[in-house]
């Protein structure tokens, strides 16, 4: 709703005419009329004298939105957004178990092949190794960078 709007519903609900709110307010009813026509606006001093007098807040006197509807999507905003957040943690913890993981096998395996068997690590062990790690780490940073940006 405008401001317009908002006056004409306000002064209804007080069951105040025209005249009676300008009245109150110490202007002409001609005043009242054109504020909720929309041909003129009241200025700031005189926007929070009529707020007091329909008992609103500014901001529900000048919003284009009903107040309550901006708290509930803002409150649906934030809920997106802290699920969103907690989906990406519980992303990066798993993520880090499996690098965990796997440089635990490679570590394994290394002193498996040098140790035990006496043998240089095959190249394929370790090509694969980061086939594999790289993509996980560039995830991790990736997770890292859109949780800082949240």
């Amino acid at each position: 709703m405008a401001l317009s709007d908002n006056i004409k519903k306000f002064r209804g609900e007080k069951n105040l005419t025209q005249q009676q709110l300008a009245d109150k307010l110490y202007v002409s009813r001609q005043t009242v009329c054109r504020w909720e026509n929309g041909s003129r606006c009241p200025d700031l001093i005189m926007a929070k004298k009529l707020a007091l007098e329909l008992d609103v807040s500014m901001d529900e006197l000048i919003s284009d939105e009903d107040v309550n509807d901006i708290q509930v999507n803002y409150g649906i905003w934030k809920s997106e957004r802290i699920h969103n957040r907690i989906h990406l943690q519980e992303l990066r913890k798993k993520l880090l178990g499996v690098m965990e993981i796997l440089g635990s096998v490679f570590m394994a395996l290394i002193l498996l092949f040098r140790i035990q068997l006496e043998r240089d690590i095959p190249v394929w062990l370790t090509i694969s190794f980061f086939c594999v790690a790289i993509p996980l780490i560039v995830m991790n940073l990736l997770i890292s960078k859109k949780l800082r940006e949240m």
